[in-house]
């Protein structure tokens, strides 16, 4: 994910300012969504960092006046407006948009989304208005069904966080005490789908199902190996118990907390 400056070309027949010379001067790269995120710092990052691995594209505006231009500039398929500051508000902002843009979707993240501000936001050409501080899953989700056009944009999975452990989306790797590792694919489908059922217990007929597929014939020693693998990765101090057996029902994922040691007392004098 970076923050591109892509420089829309309107049709030199039309008016510059017309919502037909918007829409074809909008450029779209193939598979990918081009967001303008018009928010603070702190929530900037919080939706990049979540968002890394998925096929989207931000530019970056802490200016809801700014933002009006860079869109006439860069045409992208979604707004997204948080905590953004200048002299414009959110609806201020969307009744000068929509005067020469009608089709763009804008999520604008509010307070309070029920309030009057969130009716007037709507009124004004919101396309969808959610609760502040923002769910990258839940925008991400409103991204996906309020696009416009054609396009291959596929949503892929966002990772996974249980305490020590991160697993990512897509990508076959995971993070332990913030240590990224690459892991096998079987390892890392086994793995993804304990950790979405994070101290439920899952039984082997489910785990073979999220490894080799619904119906799968697999020996019962290929599932004991991966297992095993996985649970080398897990640190092994005591009390650090990750992949628990449940005799007879099959397995239960458990995230322990680190440990602290104190460190020993400096030796003193006599």
């Amino acid at each position: 994910m970076y923050s591109p400056e892509v420089n829309g070309t309107a049709d030199s027949r039309r008016s510059p300012d017309s919502p037909d010379a918007w829409r074809a001067g909008r450029l779209r790269s193939p598979g990918r969504l081009l967001v303008l995120l018009a928010c603070g710092q702190a929530e900037t990052s919080t939706l990049q960092e979540a968002w890394q691995g998925q096929a989207i594209d931000v530019l970056l505006c802490a200016d809801l006046a700014v933002a009006l231009a860079r869109i006439g500039q860069s045409r992208p398929d979604m707004v997204v407006v948080g905590d953004a500051g200048g002299k414009l508000g959110p609806v201020d902002f969307l009744v000068a948009l929509r005067q020469v843009d009608v089709d763009t979707p804008v999520i604008v993240g509010l307070d309070d989304a029920r309030s009057q501000l969130g009716a007037e936001a709507l009124a004004a050409g919101a396309t969808a208005v959610v609760r502040r501080p923002f769910s990258p899953e839940a925008v991400l989700r409103l991204m996906d069904s309020s696009r416009t056009g054609e396009g291959a944009f596929r949503v892929r999975p966002m990772p996974i966080e249980v305490g020590r452990l991160r697993v990512d989306g897509a990508a076959t790797r995971i993070w332990m005490d913030g240590v990224e590792t690459l892991i096998p694919a079987m390892e890392f489908l086994l793995l993804r789908y304990l950790a979405e059922r994070h101290g439920e217990i899952v039984t082997r007929e489910e785990l073979v199902s999220a490894g080799w597929g619904a119906g799968a014939r697999v020996p019962s020693n290929s599932l004991n190996v991966h297992l095993a693998r996985i649970r080398r990765r897990f640190p092994a101090g005591p009390g650090e118990d990750w992949l628990r057996p449940v005799r007879g029902i099959g397995y239960q994922l458990v995230v322990p907390p680190k440990i602290a040691f104190a460190e020993p007392a400096a030796a003193t004098g006599s």
